[in-house]
């Protein structure tokens, strides 16, 4: 099993090659044209996710969401905004089913910041959006 925490900031190439060691059905479903595609690849574990979510698969819930808030505690830039943009909004944003919430709930304080900033800005850009819509030409 790979060590998050030696050597330099996480990227691309050292989270394809954790999603392998980790969860090697999961980067099996990495089709040829999402591959070497860093947000494509991180979608596929963020669909995977909402599978064991929306089938109460906790704890393999809890697996994934561990192993994103590892990534995040070293991550370099690109690998930080493949989780904030293809992982977390895929996963959580705008969703407050049940399941969901429970999931919510399972997060690091590292990821539930992370998910707030996600939030707030979205917030943001949808009152500017309304302010624009409502202004008169």
């Amino acid at each position: 099993m790979g060590d998050f925490r030696t050597g330099g900031p996480k990227g691309k190439n050292d989270f394809e090659r954790l999603l392998a060691e980790r969860f090697p059905s999961v980067a099996a479903q990495i089709d040829e044209s999402e591959r070497d595609l860093l947000h494509l690849e991180m979608a596929v574990l963020a669909r995977v996710t909402c599978r064991a979510i929306d089938f109460a698969e906790f704890e393999e819930v809890q697996l994934h969401l561990g192993f994103v808030d590892e990534l995040l505690s070293n991550a370099a830039p690109d690998l930080e905004n493949a989780i904030y943009v293809s992982y977390l909004e895929n996963v959580f944003l705008g969703l407050e089913d049940r399941r969901y919430l429970t999931a919510r709930g399972m997060l690091s304080g590292r990821m539930q910041t992370a998910l707030a900033e996600l939030e707030d800005h979205w917030g943001k850009v949808a009152k500017w959006t309304k302010q624009r819509q409502d202004s008169p030409s």
